[in-house]
């Protein structure tokens, strides 16, 4: 049951990710327009969309795998904080872009 349950919100990460993909706008970023600036919004909003699409794939993924697999909960981590990681890298690489 928890299982069914952690797939249903991963299936909601995925479709929020879906639409941050779309909708190429990332103002929910922290401090947009203030600390924050993206020099090219529609790119960053796909890279920030597929991160969290990924997510949810892990997400769904690693729950099931748990059920075969003792101990796969560090590799589950350890995606996790590579996603944190490869949003900022995103950000960052959108801030060393020159202008258009």
């Amino acid at each position: 049951m928890n299982v069914l349950f952690i797939c249903l919100i991963s299936c909601f990460i995925i479709y929020i990710g879906k639409r941050v993909w779309k909708k190429g706008n990332t103002n929910f970023i922290a401090g947009y327009g203030k600390v924050f600036t993206p020099r090219n919004e529609k790119q960053l909003a796909k890279g920030i969309g597929l991160i969290i699409m990924l997510f949810g794939f892990e997400s769904m993924i690693f729950p099931i795998l748990s059920l075969l697999f003792e101990g796969i909960g560090f590799y589950y981590g350890f995606l996790v904080v590579l996603n944190f990681f490869a949003l900022f890298g995103l950000m960052i690489k959108d801030q060393m872009q020159r202008e258009a």
